[in-house]
């Protein structure tokens, strides 16, 4: 009996022996499924994350971003009753809900986020910690959180700074909502992970948006810079030029000044010696010559004088059409051998402009000979007249087109076409178009050419109507 009953207790404390055995292989094996569930979640977190890095990283829009972020992140964290995304206007200092999920509307309480946005990294809520976050929460907008979230109170809470390196952005709020879903701390990585890569995103969006708005205002002040270095070189221009003309008729009143006084020492000779010859005598006839070219000669010099200075005598109403046609009819002979047709275009009834006709006919006649020696071979003259439309803050005034189809004028000389003393020609003088550009000016017109080699030339020549 005695072997019997140890044979009995031996076999009795092997079965327990075995059942204790299959207990720990049955742990083993639920402890191997649990890790290999877990491998599989965090495998496709890891996969989640990589796909909303690689959408975040194409996205362009901070408005997209955010919405893609709480869309995934209610997939992401299983339980997720409502997930919210705030940012912080910087202006008001205030967060703004951007986006949420979970919810009908959006809703008008913060919650959590202003936690959430001065915590240093993310952090996980649960229970007791939770329910002392909530209470230090306004009524108001736990009120708003009640009524919008579904299945409030929430049993744990997700909360994220989006921040890039010191900069505050935003935050990250998940409420989880089923208790047999609670948010895990293995859940922190990946809330941070994301709001990192939010941060990130919106950062950049940001940053393109601020580079683009600067590339912006360097364009329009390079523009800037740009216009107002060519109004400085034009101002620079027209003051050499001034200087240029000045100089012109600072000698102009010299040389005058110093041939009066042999020209009056001539001309009181000669009539000296009229009053010495009898009336028949033929000497006569080559002093009446003699004493009209010094008098033509006098005339010159005064004009030379009064040239930059014209006496108010001198002005008149002039009609700048009867101006052109005697013009056009002075060149006649030199049309007529240069083979050119000459074809003009005056508009009728133009009003009169008060001016110095032999000034003009001096401008219209230099550019018009300008004109035929562009045309060696022959070619096209048009002359026109217009009435331009007068602004309110302008004065009425009359547009003169001078076009021919000679040679043109090559690029760099045209902005030294109105300088003294620089010509193109071999025999010119350089001061033909300088002093048409100052009559011009002295009778508050303005006068422009356009040009291109082998095109032709247009010069404009615009006079106010004097009222």
């Amino acid at each position: 009996m005695g072997e019997q009953e140890n044979m009995r207790a031996y076999i009795l404390e092997l079965e327990g022996r075995l059942r204790a055995a299959e207990a720990r292989a049955e742990a083993v094996e639920r402890e191997a499924e649990l890790q290999q569930s877990r491998a599989i979640e965090l495998s496709a977190r890891l996969s989640a994350i990589l796909s909303i890095s690689a959408a975040l990283l194409i996205s362009r829009d901070v408005d997209a971003i955010v919405q893609l972020v709480v869309r995934e992140a209610a997939s992401l964290f299983p339980g997720t009753s409502a997930a919210h995304l705030f940012l912080l206007d910087t202006e008001n200092d205030t967060l703004i809900l951007r986006a949420a999920a979970g919810v009908s509307e959006r809703v008008s309480g913060r919650g959590l986020a202003d936690m959430a946005i001065l915590a240093p990294r993310s952090m996980l809520l649960v229970g007791p910690q939770l329910e002392i976050a909530l209470a230090e929460v306004d009524e108001e907008e736990i009120a708003s959180l009640r009524s919008h979230i579904p299945g409030w109170p929430p049993y744990s809470a997700l909360l994220a700074p989006l921040r890039v390196e010191s900069t505050r952005m935003g935050a990250i709020v998940l409420y989880g909502g089923v208790s047999a879903h609670l948010y895990h701390p293995r859940d922190i990585p990946f809330i941070q992970a994301l709001a990192d890569l939010t941060a990130v995103a919106i950062d950049e969006v940001l940053q393109r948006a601020r580079a683009a708005a600067l590339q912006r205002d360097l364009a329009i002040t390079q523009s800037l810079h740009a216009e107002a270095q060519a109004r400085l070189n034009t101002a620079q221009a027209q003051l050499l030029q001034s200087a240029k003309l000045a100089a012109v008729g600072e000698l102009s009143a010299s040389v005058a000044h110093e041939i009066n006084n042999p020209l009056y020492a001539a001309r009181n000779s000669l009539y000296l010696v009229e009053q010495d010859l009898a009336p028949d005598a033929p000497q006569r006839s080559f002093l009446a010559i003699a004493q009209q070219e010094l008098g033509r000669i006098a005339r010159i010099i005064t004009r030379m004088r009064d040239f930059y200075r014209p006496t108010r005598a001198e002005l008149a109403a002039t009609s700048i059409n009867t101006i052109l046609r005697e013009t056009l009819e002075l060149v006649q002979t030199h049309l007529r051998h240069g083979h050119i047709h000459a074809v003009a275009t005056l508009e009728p009834d133009l009003p009169a402009t008060i001016a110095h006709a032999d000034q003009l006919r001096q401008v219209f006649l230099n550019i018009i000979l300008n004109a035929c020696d562009a045309m060696p071979r022959g070619g096209d003259l048009r002359v026109t007249t217009q009435m331009l439309q007068a602004r309110p803050e302008a004065p009425a005034t009359i547009g003169v087109y001078i076009v021919d189809t000679g040679v043109g004028i090559a690029p760099e000389h045209l902005p030294h076409l109105f300088e003294p003393f620089y010509t193109t020609k071999a025999q010119g003088t350089g001061l033909g178009l300088a002093i048409s550009a100052h009559i011009v000016t002295q009778h508050g017109g303005r006068i422009t050419v356009e040009s291109a080699p082998g095109q032709g030339t247009t010069f404009t020549i615009l006079l106010p109507v004097s009222q």
